[in-house]
């Protein structure tokens, strides 16, 4: 009975699936919710991490990747790859990943089955590459 609550259709939950399936920002939760909060009355940011915590359950959106005890979110939940700079945070999707390839050259044990591959890599993406490069002259 509790399960099927849960799951009952929710107009705020909608609206933060849409706004993360018309986003490549991987935006975090507090950035959903002050982007959000004017459209959806009454809109509390322990709701968005409700309805987020929900959504992933569901399969619908991925958490990704945790930057200074921040995590975010997408509602690309198919194996991709991210790269997180490490210096201003941004999370970028990278393209053109054979995943397939990726998945077969990992060495599982004996037992485990692979359900979904999640790849983050970091560095520093092109904008802050260039500032450092600037720097160091």
């Amino acid at each position: 009975m509790a399960e099927e609550i849960k799951r009952r259709y929710s107009r705020q939950r909608e609206l933060i699936y849409q706004y993360l399936l018309s986003t490549k920002a991987h935006p975090s939760a507090e950035t959903i919710y002050e982007d959000l909060k004017t459209e959806i009355q009454g809109l509390s940011l322990g709701t968005v991490y409700r309805n987020l915590k929900l959504l992933e359950e569901m399969g619908m959106v991925r958490r990704i990747a945790n930057y200074n005890d921040t995590e975010r979110y997408d509602a690309c939940c198919t194996d991709h790859v991210h790269f997180l700079c490490t210096s201003c945070g941004c999370i970028d999707d990278i393209d053109g990943v054979d995943t397939d390839s990726v998945r077969k050259t990992i060495p599982l044990n004996d037992g485990y089955q692979l359900a979904t591959l999640s790849l983050t890599l970091t560095g520093l993406c092109p904008r802050c590459a260039e500032q450092h490069s600037k720097n160091l002259i």
